[in-house]
């Protein structure tokens, strides 16, 4: 806009310009008009400078219309350039996804958690842990491997072992292949002061000290002081009161 009214100004200043020189330019050019009109009549020089003048003329308003049409078309490209309100919609989209994302790791007020930091969790809490033992209660000691040392109360209920620990009690590593999700179970019958030892289809085995295996299902009993271990010879347990 700022370069078209320069324009404008630019045609108007000279066109008064004209104006203003016109009468003098006249005046001064009349006597030698008046010498020269008869010459020129006679020799025909009349049209020739009508049309010079036309063409003159022409000259000047191309080259105003180009100038015009270049204005124009610098205009229509800085309008082309800016975004539009589509663009703006779509980058507030696009910058409001990304600042969603990097809230995920904040702890301000209105926080939405994760659904997998909600299943981790509900995961936790469903995992069941076994009790240490107290004085005089009935127990599960570690003999030797993953547990050795330590003690766990069978006075409530029974102690599954096992690799899953959504399954078990006593959970063993993963690295721990010998030994199935769901190996074995202990638990102990107060009314009769017995523990019973059953293995649940294991893929190697539950095994008594003189090297029997527990057929899957099957319950054996076992009396305080009785051991009995898992698969590898390593991991091994004993039942006390």
């Amino acid at each position: 806009m700022k370069r078209r009214s320069g324009l404008r100004a630019l045609a108007a200043a000279v066109l008064a310009f004209a104006a203003a020189a016109w009468p003098v330019l006249k005046a001064e050019a009349a006597p030698a008009a008046a010498q020269a009109s008869t010459r020129l009549e006679s020799q025909g020089m009349l049209p020739l400078l009508a049309a010079m003048a036309i063409g003159i003329a022409v000259s000047v308003i191309a080259v105003l219309a180009f100038l015009q049409m270049t204005s124009r078309g610098k205009s229509t490209k800085e309008d082309e350039s800016k975004p539009t309100d589509s663009d703006l919609f779509a980058s507030d989209q696009a910058g409001n996804g990304a600042v969603a994302d990097d809230r995920e790791g904040d702890d301000a007020l209105g926080y939405t958690i994760p659904l997998r930091s909600l299943g981790d969790a509900r995961d936790r809490m469903e995992r069941r842990r076994a009790a240490a033992a107290a004085a005089g209660e009935p127990r599960l000691v570690g003999v030797a491997g993953e547990f050795a040392g330590a003690s766990y109360s069978l006075a409530d209920r029974p102690l599954a072992i096992g690799r899953d620990g959504h399954q078990c009690e006593l959970v063993y590593p993963d690295g721990h292949v010998e030994i199935s999700r769901k190996h074995c179970t202990v638990s102990y019958d107060s009314s009769r002061r017995i523990f019973s030892l059953v293995d649940h289809g294991s893929s190697n085995g539950t095994y008594l000290p003189d090297g029997t295996r527990l057929a899957a299902g099957d319950r054996r009993e076992l009396r305080p002081g009785e051991r009995f271990s898992l698969p590898g010879g390593e991991q091994w347990f004993e039942v006390d009161v």
